[in-house]
C-alpha cells in the first residue's frame, strides 16, 4: 500500500619553514567506458575524481600557507583564534604527570551564498576527538538535531498563517558549551605561545571535534531558551546570551533556498545550487536533463554493467553509492514495497520509500504493513503539530489514504481476521491508532495515489500530475 496523507490548514607567522606538500591532484577527464543503457543512468567520473575537493579548500595548515589565497586563510585563522580568546576557551597549563593531550588541527572551508558563490573563508580549529578516552575525557555524547521533517512542517504552517520566518546564527556555537571533564589539548599549529611553548591548553569550553561538544552546546542552549518569557523577546534575549549574527528573514537554510510570495501564502523550497554542486563534483554538469526520474518500462540487468575483470576492477573504485547518496535518489532493480507521503497545506512535508522488512503473502497484507509504517509517522506528525498549538484542525483524526480495499478492511476490523492471524502483533498498532482517533484510513483510487512517484516509474503525464499535487513545482513558478 502506498498511503498519502493530506492535512489541510482551514590570527601572523615569522620565519616559517614549510615542507612542500606532495601534489596528489589527478587531472580530471571524462570516462570513456562503453555505455549500454540510457546515458541518463550513468555516472561520468574517473575512479580518482571523488577524492578532489570541489572548491579548492586546503587540507591542512601548511597547505593553507601555500595556497594562492593564503592571506584570506590567515585572516580566517586570526578570526578563529580571537573567538577562542573572547570565549576563554582554554588556559595554558603544565600537563599533569598522569595527563594526556588531545591533538588539534585546522580545517578550512569556503562558504557559499544561496547562488553557490564563495563569500566567506572559514578556518575552524578542532580537537582530534578520536583520541579521547571514554569515561575519562567524556561521558555522554548524544545530542538532538533539527529534524528536516519538522522544518518542512513549520514552513508549511508559516506559509498558511503568514508567520515570520527569521534566521539567526550563533557564532562559534560549540564554544558556548561548558565542559564537565578535564581535557587537555595541544596548542594550535602556527599559534604556539612563544613564552610557553611546552604548555598545553586546558579546555574550559566544548571546542569543535570533542566527542561531547554538540551535547554540551545543546545543554547550554536549552538552559537559556527556557528562560525566554515572551516569543518576541527571542532575538534580544539570545543576543545577550551568545554572540549572534542576525541573518534577517530566512532565505537559505541547510542548502535549501527559500522563495516566498506572501500575497499567495506560498513558500517554496529549492536546492538548485546544491544539485549543481553535486553535478559538478561528479562531472555531470553538462548532462542532459530528463523529464522523469526513470522511464516507465526501462529494464536494467547485470549484463548492462561491467563485463570484464578490468572493467569490474575499475568500477569498484567509482563512488557510485556516494553519488546516489548525494542526490538522495536510489536506482533499484526492483521498486520499493513501502511508500508514503504526507501533504500539508498543499506541499509534501514528509515521505518515505523503502523495502518492507516483514514478509507478506498477499497484496492486501503488503498494503496493510505499509499502512502500519505510515500510521506510526502519522501519529508523530499529529503530536508534533498538536504541540505547536497553532493548528486547530489537528485535533481531528488525520486522513490517510490507501488504494487497496482489502488492507482497509483488515485495518478496520475489530478482531484478528483469519487472513491476518500470522501478522506480528506490532503491525496491528494500526488498528489501535484508528480506534484512538489519531487517523482515519480511507480509500483512494489507484490513479490518484500521490505516493506513486516515490515507488514506481510513471509515464510523464501521470508523474507530472502527481508531483504537482504534492507541491513539487519548477523553480520558475516560484519567482
Amino acid at each position: 500500500m502506498h498511503p498519502s496523507l493530506d492535512t489541510s490548514l482551514n590570527h601572523e607567522e615569522e620565519d616559517l619553514e614549510i615542507d612542500e606538500p606532495q601534489n596528489d591532484t589527478v587531472p580530471i577527464r571524462r570516462s570513456t567506458r562503453t555505455r549500454h543503457a540510457s546515458d541518463r543512468v550513468y555516472l561520468y567520473i574517473d575512479a580518482e575524481e571523488h577524492e578532489l575537493v570541489d572548491l579548492g579548500e586546503p587540507a591542512n595548515y601548511k597547505a593553507a600557507l601555500l595556497d594562492p589565497e593564503s592571506e584570506k586563510w590567515l585572516n580566517a585563522m586570526n578570526v578563529e583564534m580571537q573567538s577562542m580568546k573572547d570565549n576563554e576557551v582554554w588556559v595554558l597549563v603544565e600537563l599533569p604527570p598522569d595527563g594526556k593531550t588531545v591533538g588539534s588541527k585546522w580545517l578550512f572551508k569556503k562558504k557559499t551564498d544561496m547562488d553557490g558563490n564563495v563569500h566567506i573563508y572559514k578556518a575552524r580549529l578542532v580537537a582530534k576527538g578520536y583520541t579521547q578516552t571514554p569515561r575519562i575525557d567524556y561521558e555522554e555524547t548524544f545530542s538532538p538535531v533539527a529534524d528536516i521533517r519538522a522544518i518542512r512542517i513549520l514552513i508549511a504552517i508559516a506559509a498558511y498563517y503568514d508567520y515570520e520566518i527569521w534566521q539567526m546564527d550563533v557564532k562559534t556555537a560549540f564554544l558556548n558549551g561548558y565542559l564537565n571533564e578535564e581535557v587537555y589539548m595541544d596548542q594550535p599549529e602556527g599559534f604556539v605561545n612563544p613564552k610557553y611553548p611546552n604548555r598545553v591548553c586546558k579546555l574550559k569550553r566544548s571546542i569543535y571535534g570533542l566527542k561531547q561538544a554538540s551535547r554540551q552546546w545543546n545543554k547550554r542552549f536549552d538552559d537559556e531558551i527556557k528562560n525566554i518569557l515572551m516569543l518576541q523577546s527571542v532575538k534580544t534575549y539570545l543576543g545577550k546570551c551568545f554572540a549572534m549574527k542576525d541573518l534577517g528573514e530566512a532565505a537559505y537554510i541547510i542548502e535549501i533556498k527559500i522563495y516566498r510570495d506572501r500575497s499567495k501564502r506560498l513558500i517554496g523550497l529549492c536546492q538548485s545550487a546544491y544539485i549543481e554542486k553535486i553535478l559538478k563534483r561528479y562531472c555531470m554538469e553538462n548532462s542532459k536533463r530528463g523529464s522523469i526520474p526513470m522511464h516507465e518500462k526501462l529494464k536494467l540487468s547485470k549484463s548492462q554493467g561491467a563485463s570484464t575483470p578490468a572493467k569490474m576492477k575499475r568500477m569498484q573504485n567509482v563512488p557510485y553509492a556516494s553519488a546516489i547518496g548525494s542526490i538522495m535518489y536510489a536506482v533499484r532493480c526492483t521498486r520499493p514495497d513501502t511508500g508514503y507521503v504526507f501533504v500539508l497545506n498543499g506541499g509534501a512535508v514528509d515521505w518515505k520509500s523503502a523495502k518492507q522488512s516483514i514478509f507478506a503473502t498477499s497484496s492486501a497484507e503488503a498494503e496493510y504493513i505499509t499502512a502500519f509504517d505510515a500510521s506510526k509517522e502519522a501519529v508523530w506528525v499529529r503530536k508534533f503539530i498538536f504541540g505547536l498549538r497553532v493548528v486547530p484542525t489537528i485535533e481531528e483524526p488525520i486522513s490517510m489514504y490507501c488504494d487497496n480495499t482489502g488492507a482497509i478492511t483488515i485495518a478496520n476490523e475489530s478482531g484478528i481476521t483469519k487472513g491476518a492471524r500470522h501478522f506480528r502483533a506490532k503491525v496491528h498498532y494500526l488498528r489501535e491508532v484508528i480506534e484512538l482517533g489519531d487517523i482515519k484510513l480511507k480509500k483512494v483510487h489507484t490513479d490518484d495515489n500521490l505516493v506513486d512517484p516515490f515507488t514506481k516509474a510513471l509515464a510523464f503525464p501521470k508523474h507530472f500530475e502527481h508531483t504537482k499535487n504534492i507541491g513539487m513545482l519548477p523553480t520558475s513558478s516560484l519567482m
